[in-house]
């Protein structure tokens, strides 16, 4: 497979505001500022003519739509801004969106002729959206992105330059949210900053890439042999999650790498989608039953995906295991408030410490997500005080729960004691009524 450098495509289109602000204000479901949604929902329809360089490999740029028009066109219209790629086309699948996406969809085709779709009457789940796109694309590479990204410049390039290595059959970049080793710190919050630092990633990273457990189909790019080796998408998952967990099995299975590209970076928002599903309590029990289909298909226990190491929560973590070593006491019950961080608790079980998530599935594995709101929360915590828990620790880098779950915050404060407030460290509570004194 060939590429060569090529000159950014001609366009009168402007990009985002650079002030735009992009940290979201909650989660579970995702809202940004107000004058994010505006700017963005108010912004004129792009238009762009994409030169067109046959000597280029043609790539398919697959997103699946359902609703969430705001990050749609976030989304869609970086895409158009930012790839200077010219051969490419985008081919959209909405899911029977409701909230105006078909309309706007159609109207951004009618502009752009490289943007094709399909509208399904019907939602037909994540996987069976990409496998009719997939099925339909004419790409000689395919990238499946997510429609909660914002894409910077030279993505797409970058995506197909590592895709010369036919020993590599998955790839995707480093990302802002996604809880395994492909996300990395960042610092930025407009959409400005957000330039600048994936500018910075492309400068310090070099063309390296490693070898990771999951490729992540929030941006992931295969060439077209890979997609008919593999085969489509196991439709089995449903409306989503474990796809990308399956797909990159198949791929090592195969014999090829899957591989996450330091010097590429897209951010993502994540949750656009699934955070409404958590905010009505269905993303756990689809979480546990796709893990289930899964372990099933595959036969052994999944296993939570590794994180990148950090030599600051490295640190963290052992500042809270001597904490709580010295405010509890041996073989007692701790619940912790973590993001499903299994090597935070084996340190605290280390000390004799019975330690387990918060929030957790009835087997005892993370949950998969935080609670929809503080009576979930609340409730969970008691039906596992009532089965022995007697500690709940949060990690300072868990202490926004107690500003976003006031609720629950205030039922913690009226009925148990603090015994370790160390805010660079962790908070402790004694899940015994009114007992307990603070260290």
């Amino acid at each position: 497979m060939g590429a060569r450098n090529h000159s950014r495509c001609g366009s009168a289109l402007s990009s985002f505001s650079a002030d735009m602000v992009l940290t979201p204000l909650s989660r579970n479901p995702i809202r940004l500022e107000d004058a994010t949604v505006a700017a963005v929902l108010k912004r004129p329809l792009p238009v762009l003519r994409v030169p067109h360089d046959p000597a280029l490999p043609p790539v398919t740029i697959v997103i699946v739509t359902f609703d969430n028009l705001l990050f749609n066109r976030m989304c869609l219209e970086s895409l158009l801004a930012n790839t200077d790629y010219s051969n490419y086309d985008v081919l959209v699948v909405d899911n029977a969106s409701g909230d105006g996406t078909p309309d706007y969809l159609r109207r951004l085709a009618a502009n752009h002729p490289h943007v094709r779709l399909i509208l399904n009457h019907v939602n037909i789940g994540f996987a069976a959206a990409n496998n009719l796109a997939l099925r339909e694309a004419a790409g000689d590479v395919l990238i499946l992105l997510n429609n909660d990204t914002i894409v910077p410049k030279g993505w797409v390039s970058g995506l197909v330059q590592y895709l010369q290595d036919e020993k590599i059959g998955l790839v995707g970049p480093t990302t802002n949210r996604l809880g395994n080793e492909a996300e990395i710190e960042t610092g930025y919050r407009t959409y400005g900053e957000f330039e600048e630092f994936a500018s910075g990633v492309a400068e310090r990273g070099g063309r390296g890439g490693f070898d990771i457990g999951i490729g992540s189909m929030f941006c992931l790019a295969m060439r077209r042999e890979t997609f008919e080796r593999l085969g489509a998408l196991d439709e089995q998952f449903g409306i989503g999650m474990f796809e990308d967990d399956d797909y990159s099995m198949r791929a090592r299975a195969a014999g090829l790498r899957v591989v996450c590209a330091e010097n590429l970076f897209v951010h993502h928002f994540g949750g656009a989608s699934f955070g409404k599903l958590a905010a009505s309590g269905e993303f756990g029990p689809l979480f546990h039953a796709n893990r289930r289909r899964w372990e099933a298909k595959w036969g052994r226990p999944w296993q939570g995906p590794s994180r990148r190491a950090n030599p600051c929560y490295e640190n963290l973590k052992k500042r809270i295991s001597r904490v709580v070593r010295d405010a509890t006491p041996a073989a007692a019950t701790i619940l912790v408030v973590s993001r499903g961080d299994e090597e935070l608790l084996n340190l605290l079980r280390a000390d004799g410490r019975n330690a387990g998530h918060f929030p957790q599935a009835p087997d005892g594995c993370y949950a998969g997500c935080y609670p929809a709101h503080s009576e979930a929360a609340i409730a969970e915590l008691e039906q596992l005080r009532a089965a022995g828990g007697e500690f709940l620790i949060f990690p300072c880098t868990a202490s926004w729960w107690l500003d976003h779950y006031r609720d629950f915050a205030a039922h913690l404060d009226r009925r148990y004691s603090k015994v370790v407030v160390e805010t660079d460290a962790c908070l402790v509570y004694a899940l015994r009524e009114g007992e307990g004194s603070l260290v």
